[in-house]
């Protein structure tokens, strides 16, 4: 059980690749709103051809990943599908199986088209769509330094429990575990207070603001256009699907 919840804990850490990801070649406002659109219109779907489609379409691009990428995309799709799944059991015997299958489509095909978007796009590039959208500088910011300090708590309780491993190889003692586990958090929740504090004092010393500046602007490039062209077709498509019920 502690095992598990420190895992959990430092499953919040995205993988380092974020900071070897290449600038995305779509402009990554256009990227993610194309993105939320299709889920939008796969949850309006009442026709599963358009779901089917449009799932279709992102496993061929999943395709074509590294296969360590296509793996580690693969793992975080099967744990929200096997939930839906298990979830909408009791419409079956009911006597609603295309329900369960429907639903289970919807689901898969939405999260994998946030994996893959996120396989394409960094942290940076996100809180930069926040700052074109317009979004107050003070939720961008707040986001952000959340999901830093995410990362950075997780790295930290990782750590911390594998060095506790280490140093009680051959003990199973559950009620020594769990303590140890309280004694793990509690020097996490420790460092977040400390890491807040001196974050605030550096703001402070750098003279900030609360403007929350973007590190660099993307140009319109041709992906651009193919993506703007995407938006009547997955419409058209939509309209044709949904007359056919």
């Amino acid at each position: 059980m502690t095992e598990h919840l420190l895992k959990a804990i430092a499953g919040i850490i995205d993988s380092d690749t974020i900071s070897e990801k290449k600038p995305s070649q779509v402009s990554p406002f256009l990227r993610l709103a194309v993105a939320v659109f299709t889920i939008i219109l796969c949850a309006c779907s009442g026709n599963a051809v358009f779901v089917i489609t449009v799932l279709t379409v992102e496993l061929l691009r999943l395709a074509f990943l590294p296969a360590e990428r296509m793996t580690h995309v693969l793992k975080r799709l099967a744990l929200p599908v096997i939930f839906t799944m298990l979830i909408m059991l009791p419409a079956v015997f009911l006597g609603h199986q295309s329900t369960m299958l429907t639903v289970t489509l919807k689901v898969a095909e939405s999260v994998l088209i946030l994996l893959l978007m996120n396989e394409r796009l960094s942290w940076k590039e996100v809180t930069g769509v926040f700052s074109e959208i317009h979004l107050p500088s003070v939720i961008t910011m707040t986001l952000d330094t959340t999901v830093r300090f995410l990362v950075m708590l997780g790295r930290l309780a990782s750590r911390i429990h594998e060095a506790y491993l280490l140093r009680s190889f051959g003990h199973r003692n559950d009620r020594r575990r769990m303590s140890a586990a309280g004694g793990i958090l509690g020097t996490v929740f420790l460092k977040s207070s400390r890491l807040s504090q001196e974050s605030f004092e550096a703001m402070l010393c750098r003279g900030f603001n609360g403007t929350y500046r973007r590190v660099d602007g993307h140009k319109f490039s041709v992906w651009d256009t193919g993506y703007l062209v995407l938006v009547p077709v997955l419409v058209i498509f939509f309209i044709i699907t949904q007359r056919a019920l």
